[in-house]
């Protein structure tokens, strides 16, 4: 996604937030000429001096709150600070205050987006183009995010089946327009299938044929299955109930009695080494902002009991599989029993957990 978020709040906005400048200039309070403190801020970052230059603004919108250049600015500042939470209160504030400007909206999505909340990116993007429908960089950020919704749909889609040669080409369509790479090709089942009734599309035909496919032995039943038949239920495969080799299994298990451990011993530090570097939050939350969530919910407890039984592994591909389970957790007053899911991923150094969800 494109950004405005520059050191200043004209070359931030470029071509199109000067004009939108110069249309409200006669109703906002934002004026042709920067303020001093705004343009003594900007001097601060360019030498950057960034706590300096927010250390000025405050100041100055002490006693000056509604000058929305220097909120603006601030909140670019706090964007290089890494301070996201008061950067997204800066420009939410904005939207309220001065909800005509489009930029505050857009800054504001980018910020959502770098969260992974696609949702409300997309509806402040379309809330900028709907005060400012002209503005070009609004509509470019919104075709990358309804890009990156359907690129979550496709590998959502792909992951329940992983022989869905459709669903890989459409998400190797959107892998190239975010300039990442397609995911590799599935590995075909071993049972032979009859050949579909009409010839195999062009992109599905330009996938890999070199894949190593693990052999098998032929199904008992030596009937080949009718062509039309084929096209209908195309190697339904259930690859996400695929037998599990005995070591892998054993080797998960083990895992999964580790990770309980650890939770419930809270120590933090092997708790969350059995999380893959590839893992993905739910609720959109980033690694880094899940991670201290779990470090205080993890340590804050007098103590932890974490039991797991019953799990059910089932595998995904050579290097990934799905643990099923019930999980009873206790801590303190709290009692919680639920059935948990863990997508894995094998990273050379042990199993890892790619993915966590209750059902």
């Amino acid at each position: 996604m494109k950004s405005n978020l520059s050191s200043t709040f004209k070359s931030a906005c470029k071509a199109s937030c000067l004009t939108a400048i110069i249309s409200f200039a006669g109703v906002l309070p934002i004026a042709a000429v920067a303020s001093p403190a705004v343009e003594e801020a900007q001097a601060m970052v360019a030498k950057g001096d960034l706590d300096g230059a927010l250390k000025r603004l405050d100041k100055y919108l002490a006693s000056s709150p509604q000058d929305a250049e220097a909120r603006f600015s601030r909140g670019l500042i706090l964007v290089k600070l890494n301070k996201t939470t008061e950067a997204i209160k800066t420009f939410a504030d904005l939207t309220r205050d001065y909800p005509q400007l489009p930029e505050p909206y857009n800054n504001l999505a980018v910020l959502y987006a770098q969260q992974g909340d696609y949702e409300k990116a997309r509806s402040a993007l379309e809330a900028a183009l709907a005060t400012h429908p002209s503005y070009a960089t609004a509509h470019e950020n919104l075709g990358d995010i309804y890009a990156a919704l359907a690129g979550a749909a496709y590998n959502r889609a792909l992951s329940l089946d992983q022989n869905n040669q459709g669903v890989r080409y459409k998400l190797s369509l959107i892998s190239q327009l975010n300039g990442t790479p397609p995911p590799p090709p599935a590995v075909a089942r071993a049972a032979p299938v009859a050949p579909p009734a009409a010839p195999v599309a062009a992109p599905v035909a330009a996938a890999p044929a070199s894949v190593p496919v693990a052999a098998a032995p032929p199904p008992e039943t030596a009937a080949p299955a009718p062509a039309h038949a084929a096209a209908a239920e195309p190697a339904v495969a259930d690859t996400a109930t695929a037998p599990v080799a005995a070591a892998d299994e054993a080797a998960i298990d083990a895992m999964l009695e580790a990770w309980a451990a650890a939770w419930s011993s809270q120590d933090v530090d092997a708790y969350l080494a059995y999380y893959s570097p590839n893992f993905k939050p739910e609720q959109g939350l980033t690694r880094e902002s899940w991670e201290t969530l779990r470090r205080d919910r993890v340590s804050k407890p007098s103590q932890i009991s974490v039991k797991v039984s019953s799990p059910q592994v089932t595998a995904v591909d050579a290097t990934h599989a799905q643990v099923t389970f019930a999980q009873s957790y206790r801590a303190d007053k709290l009692t919680d029993k639920a059935t948990k899911v863990l997508d894995l991923e094998n990273t050379g150094s042990g199993w890892k957990i790619l993915r966590e969800s209750v059902r």
